[in-house]
């Protein structure tokens, strides 16, 4: 009886681990359909979707989030939440600058990939909620000016504990000075929207394809070899 337990623990898998790249997500929207997105990085993210539409993308299958509830929710997990470094990355094809900011990739009180609103220059911005003692979302960091609308572009934010940085079709934009002891939480990570109805941002209103997240940051030549790998183009 007791050999048949000891073999029964013996045989339970593993988690998985994070891989040594540091990638803990991977969509692609290639496999799964619009309805049930597939991770690639091999940890096995859960995401289901809602108001999306199946488009062309940057390479393959995108998604298209063109109403107020569009988006793609993947479940929360340790390996998604913030810890001591992030890189959010994507290729988006943007509509035009609007009033409400245009959410890329979100995970509440925890860290926020967006376009400004209008009034706020319809910039890019990488966000991380971070603090000590008291968690905020800003300084934030943010593009030069705005990214042109009907043109797909590779987006990176990356923090490394001190630093935020922002890239722009693997140019780099800025950085900011950002420290601070982040807040994880329970929510999940939400890809062309915000998790609930809020001044952070809404539906992206364009496409959004390739997305990835890493538990680290990224170097800068990763990045620009991440935007080598297509560049922008108009939509057809």
């Amino acid at each position: 009886m007791h050999t048949w337990v000891l073999l029964a623990c013996l045989a339970l898998p593993a988690a998985p681990a994070v891989p040594v790249d540091g990638l803990v997500a991977e969509f692609q929207f290639e496999e799964g359909g619009a309805r049930r997105p597939v991770d690639a990085s091999g940890l096995g993210q859960q995401a289901r979707s809602a108001g999306v539409e199946r488009v062309r993308g940057h390479g393959g299958w995108g998604l298209r989030f063109a109403e107020a509830g569009s988006v793609v929710r993947v479940a929360s997990r340790p390996s998604l939440s913030l810890d001591r470094a992030i890189t959010l990355e994507a290729w988006v094809l943007p509509g035009p600058i609007s009033d409400e900011s245009r959410v890329i990739i979100a995970k509440n009180d925890e860290y926020l990939l967006r376009i400004d609103k209008a009034s706020e220059g319809g910039r890019v911005s990488f966000f991380v909620h971070v603090g000590s003692p008291g968690v905020t979302w800003e300084p934030r960091v943010s593009s030069v000016g705005p990214i042109s609308p009907g043109v797909w572009h590779h987006i990176a934010g990356t923090w490394d504990g001190r630093k935020l940085r922002l890239y722009v079709d693997g140019d780099a934009q800025g950085e900011v000075d950002r420290s601070g002891s982040p807040n994880p939480n329970p929510y999940p990570v939400m890809i062309g929207n915000f998790e609930y109805p809020s001044c952070h941002g809404g539906a992206f209103g364009g496409a959004i394809d390739e997305v990835r997240i890493y538990q680290r940051a990224l170097r800068p030549e990763e990045v620009r070899q991440g935007a080598r790998e297509g560049q922008p183009q108009p939509a057809e």
